[in-house]
């Protein structure tokens, strides 16, 4: 199969992926604002659980995505050694290895930031979470009669 297809496929997927991933967060994050309202024991628990799983995902993935970050920054470093006069060089030489390797280092730079960008959701997930729940802590001690600042 053509590399261009390949990665065609896997920018298709990555961006089904990421339109599910933030469609599910938006569900949840939804729930949990019409659970706290509701201001409950369970709406605060189950916040709290959620958020705890979110936490021990981004500790478990830590290592990856500061793997893709050295890999982000490599590229950028490597893009500014390759001019637009050295690319048309190649290609006038038909020096295919080296046009090769610039796709498959471009390739592995829109992986990393694909991944980068998949743990940006879950870090704006788990702040939203944690604004909830903040939300929760304040609404629980205000009396009735005290309306909400803000």
């Amino acid at each position: 199969m053509d590399q261009e297809v390949i990665m065609g496929e896997k920018f298709d997927k990555f961006c089904s992926d990421l339109r599910t991933k933030i469609d599910d967060a938006d569900k949840r994050l939804k729930g949990l604002q019409a659970s706290a309202k509701n201001a409950g024991q369970k709406a605060r628990d189950d916040a709290k659980a959620h958020l705890a799983a979110l936490e021990n995902k981004a500790k478990d993935q830590q290592a990856k995505i500061e793997a893709s970050k050295a890999k982000v920054k490599a590229w950028a470093d490597g893009k500014k050694a390759i001019t637009a006069d050295k690319i048309a060089e190649w290609k006038a030489q038909r020096e295919v290895r080296k046009l090769n390797d610039r796709a498959d280092d471009a390739e592995s730079y829109a992986v990393a930031a694909m991944q980068i960008a998949v743990a940006a959701i879950d870090e704006a997930e788990t702040a939203a979470i944690e604004a909830v729940l903040a939300r929760i802590d304040a609404d629980a001690v205000q009396s009735p009669a005290t309306t909400k600042a803000g």
